[in-house]
């Protein structure tokens, strides 16, 4: 049943090795993922800010910041964009199927996210810059932030695990469909799954925190330190959601069918 998926994602895993020889060429398309997040940031907390102010439209900020934000990964699909969190699943079965070593799935992953980090916080300045943080807009992605930098370690761990499966099994949906049209409702329900609910995402967060840094309302809470509690566990979250519980889980029910 998931044969076919496991060989598509173990070329995309050659190629993308394949390409990231190319370091100048690699960094750039891997900052541009980062960019895609922090112009989807910047649309759902502009659209969603809106909601969240008006008392009777409040209790639906969160699903318009679910559609909204889908900005940022119908980009990366659609325009060509390299994402880490997509990665940990394409790395782990490339792995696994051993189309790609462990060496080269570490070295791709960790610059890869290198490149996110930058192209985030890049685009989240440049976003910050622009003035149109003035206001509820600013008010509304600062509270959000503290809340962010305020969870426990746990709490934050598990929305990374939860928000990268969803993301990877989107990634493994796309990857199979064919009709463009499937793959955007598909790339939109992912997001709007992860968003909506609450799930923490590490280079949309970056973004996130670059602008509230930024933000004219920020406050003493918005910190480096509380940007790195978050990041930390998120991070790791992300990196298990992908690899083992869809990686590993995809892998392993394509292989037991072969045997």
């Amino acid at each position: 049943m998931e044969e076919k998926g496991l060989s598509l994602v173990a070329a995309s895993a050659t190629k993308k090795v394949a390409y990231s020889k190319n370091i100048p060429q690699y960094f750039i398309y891997s900052a541009m993922a980062g960019a895609c997040c922090a112009l989807g940031m910047a649309l759902a907390y502009s659209v969603g800010s809106a909601f969240y102010f008006n008392s009777a439209t409040t209790g639906m900020y969160s699903l318009i910041m679910g559609i909204t934000f889908a900005l940022s990964f119908t980009l990366i699909v659609f325009s060509g964009a390299e994402l880490f969190t997509g990665n940990m699943m394409t790395m782990t079965i490339g792995t696994l199927t051993r189309s790609i070593t462990i060496k080269q799935a570490l070295t791709l992953s960790v610059f890869c996210y290198f490149a996110n980090i930058c192209g985030a916080i890049f685009f989240g300045w440049l976003f910050g810059a622009t003035g149109l943080l003035e206001g509820k807009v600013g008010q509304f992605l600062v509270t959000s932030c503290e809340k962010k930098m305020a969870l426990p370690f746990s709490q934050a761990l598990t929305r990374g695990i939860l928000c990268n499966m969803l993301i990877c099994m989107g990634t493994w949906a796309t990857i199979k469909l064919k009709s463009e049209a499937a793959q955007m409702i598909v790339l939109v329900w992912v997001v709007l799954g992860f968003v909506a609910t609450g799930y923490e995402h590490s280079i949309a967060n970056t973004a996130l925190f670059t602008m509230s840094f930024l933000a004219p309302q920020t406050t003493s809470s918005i910190s480096l330190a509380g940007a790195f509690s978050n990041l930390l566990p998120v991070t790791l979250g992300n990196i298990i959601g992908g690899s083992l519980f869809v990686g590993f889980v995809y892998w392993y029910s394509g292989r037991s069918l072969k045997s």
